[in-house]
């Protein structure tokens, strides 16, 4: 499915964008997470978090580059999550 058409899915608050987003998208954002967090259950939660975070960013957001906005998600939450993880060492 194209990104305008997922993206419209997140309009319409329909939960197939997730599992769209998921399916286009899942290997990349896992990649991003895993290369900044060591721990697969760490990683797994960032990937959650990251179509959580899109579900509550679209609407009002509509991103044009669908991919580059769950990376960046994804990214942010990372390093969000590694920060704390090396602050609790």
């Amino acid at each position: 499915m194209d990104d305008q058409k997922i993206v419209e899915l997140y309009w319409q608050r329909d939960e197939q964008a997730i599992s769209e987003s998921r399916s286009k998208y899942g290997g990349l954002c896992r990649s991003v997470a895993g290369n900044i967090l060591a721990d697969r259950s760490d990683c797994e939660e960032c990937l959650s978090d990251t179509w959580l975070g899109a579900w509550n960013a679209i609407p009002p957001a509509r991103p044009g580059r669908l991919g580059a906005f769950l990376v960046k998600i994804t990214r942010n939450l990372a390093l969000k999550k590694a920060e704390y993880l090396n602050a609790a060492k």
